[in-house]
């Protein structure tokens, strides 16, 4: 019999269907980091400088889509990798892209972020032995080498007039009737990439040192997040979570903000704490104890970097108490604070608080540089002038502090189209609370209402700060102080007067540790707050979709609303869920 008469060789027979191979993980996460690198290479070709382009005319839109392509990549990216097994080439799936997105913003223009110039000038006077704290760019700029001034203020204008870029810098910095509000530590930094760099350097070569030495802080972070991840034994893939968030490459590699450095020193205090435990190895109890030092140290460091990271001091007192007890935990605690004074010491006030009064702190009405005024004063200004402006004038994207606030303030001389809408306490009870913060506290009745709303949220984080730490300390497990550590930083960027994006970096390398999945939007949601440039330039004083608002109080009483509203009520379903099921 041949072959022909076997039916299974007839050509009549069903043909063999052929499935296509299934794109396996690790494709699949290269694929992703692909089609991010081409969303930041077209974000770096189309970006623009705010001293290039106004708000209104750049691709600014462009660029918050091109962002959402980025942030959506990230997501899956996410869910993919932390389903992998542990291995060099996640490692490298993980590592490689985000360095290369960061290269890759490190030579874009600044996406309307222009802090970067305070850091160059700072860094400059510093270099030249001068406390950055002392004299304002404005004072500056306006002093001549041909007058009478003092010693140091005249180094400072001969520095301005010896080069070009630098001055440049100083017209460029905003807020100029201030002096820089940036802490010691931080100041160093600047200081040393100036150091550097050579006198006769260009304003966006100056701009991209600065920022790489800000990379590579972040990228020392994710290096503290890989151990972390080894420590609690969570996936290897949750590193993406900070390694691939664009919110993460915009503000450090493309905006060029300091926090970086704040946030990996305090990331580093909290594994150092977390680390030096001698229940583990009683025999090395010394060398638990020295670590935990050094562990406190650190966070007084990332204090003297950018103030923030004093609110993680509950978390560690909690890791210490179950290490050591109360007392050498309280001894500990202490170490931080002492040391991180002795670090901000410089910012202290050099003027008598009781005669400072509430109306010499500037009124900051928005983001544009003060007019020069007609006489500038060539006597040095008091260290902490900006910080006393940041915490009783900035507001800036807030939510919860805007609903309590907006419900303050007395309204009954305000135009019907500069009334928020959520706006429904009585009006007599408003003008009471004024009245008694006034006569109380000798503010001003514009500043009252953010002065009551400050104390009420700063209570309303305090408790939830102890409620968390405490939460810790009963449980004793790693990833719970992590948690912690996560929370006390999230609802402390929730209940501020600044929602500023890049503040909310503090919080990402400690996301893969907390149980709500909703957090992770958060970074995608804080982009929101560039649209209000658009509708700012747009809308200067037009009403928006007929709400009677210009397109600053359209974002603030309008979009904020739509930035925040749903993903709390999801937060808060998350939470709900979770609960019932740990009940069953």
């Amino acid at each position: 019999m041949d072959g022909s008469d076997d039916p299974h060789s007839s050509a009549e027979a069903s043909p063999t269907i052929i499935k296509p191979p299934a794109i396996g993980p690790g494709k699949m996460l290269a694929g992703l980091a692909a089609i991010s690198w081409l969303a930041y290479l077209l974000i770096a070709w189309s970006g623009q400088s705010l001293h290039e382009a106004s708000s209104g005319d750049n691709s600014l839109l462009l660029q918050l889509g091109l962002f959402g392509i980025a942030f959506a990549c990230y997501l899956v990216a996410i869910r993919v990798a932390v389903n992998m097994s542990p291995s060099r080439r996640l490692l490298a799936l993980i590592v490689v892209p985000a360095i290369a997105f960061r290269l890759t913003l490190l030579f874009s223009d600044p996406i309307e972020e222009i802090d970067l110039y305070r850091y160059l000038w700072d860094g400059a006077v510093l270099d030249c032995g001068i406390s950055p704290f002392r004299y304002s760019p404005r004072q500056i700029l306006e002093a001549s080498s041909n007058d009478d001034l003092p010693d140091d203020l005249r180094r400072l204008v001969l520095l301005r007039e010896s080069s070009p870029p630098l001055h440049a810098i100083l017209r460029r910095i905003h807020f100029g009737d201030l002096p820089t509000i940036y802490p010691p530590v931080s100041q160093a930094v600047f200081a040393a990439v100036d150091r550097v760099t050579p006198l006769d350097t260009s304003v966006p070569v100056r701009m991209r040192m600065m920022r790489a030495a800000f990379i590579g802080f972040d990228l020392c972070t994710l290096f503290i997040l890989l151990k972390l991840l080894e420590l609690t034994g969570l996936p290897l893939g949750w590193a993406i979570a900070h390694a691939w968030c664009p919110l993460v490459v915009k503000e450090i590699a493309n905006s060029g903000h300091l926090d970086s450095l704040a946030t990996l020193l305090a990331v580093m205090a909290v594994y150092l704490a977390l680390r030096s435990d001698p229940r583990q190895a009683p025999t090395r109890s010394r060398a638990a104890l020295f670590g935990s030092a050094v562990a406190a140290c650190t966070l007084a460091f990332s204090v003297g970097a950018k103030l923030y990271p004093v609110i993680l001091l509950p978390v560690l007192f909690a890791v210490f108490s179950r290490h050591y007890g109360w007392r050498i935990a309280g001894g500990l605690v202490a170490i931080a604070i002492v040391l991180s004074s002795v670090l901000i010491w410089p910012m202290m006030p050099t003027e008598d608080l009781e005669q400072i009064k509430p109306d010499s702190i500037p009124l900051v009405v928005n983001d544009e540089p003060p007019l020069p005024p007609e006489e500038v004063s060539l006597t040095p200004k008091d260290p902490s002038q900006s910080l006393r402006a940041f915490l009783s004038r900035w507001e800036m994207n807030d939510f919860l502090f805007l609903i309590v606030m907006e419900n303050l303030r007395p309204t009954d001389q305000l135009p019907p189209n500069e009334v928020a809408w959520f706006s429904i306490v009585p009006q007599s009870w408003r003008i009471w609370i004024t009245d008694h913060v006034q006569s109380g506290f000798n503010a001003n009745a514009e500043m009252a209402p953010f002065l009551v709303t400050r104390a009420i949220t700063s209570i309303v984080f305090a408790i939830l700060a102890m409620i968390f730490a405490r939460r810790a300390y009963r449980a004793d497990r790693t990833v719970e102080y992590l948690n912690a550590a996560f929370l006390t930083v999230a609802w402390f960027w929730l209940l501020l007067p600044t929602l500023n994006p890049w503040y909310w970096t503090w919080a990402v390398p400690f996301l893969p540790f907390t149980r709500n999945r909703a957090w992770l939007t958060v970074s995608g949601l804080a982009f929101v707050y560039y649209l209000r440039f658009w509708l700012v330039a747009h809308f200067p004083n037009g009403s928006v979709l007929g709400t009677g608002y210009n397109g600053a109080l359209f974002f603030d009483y309008i979009v904020t609303w739509i930035e925040f509203g749903p993903w709390f009520v999801w937060l808060a379903l998350g939470a709900a869920i979770r609960r019932i099921r740990y009940a069953a």
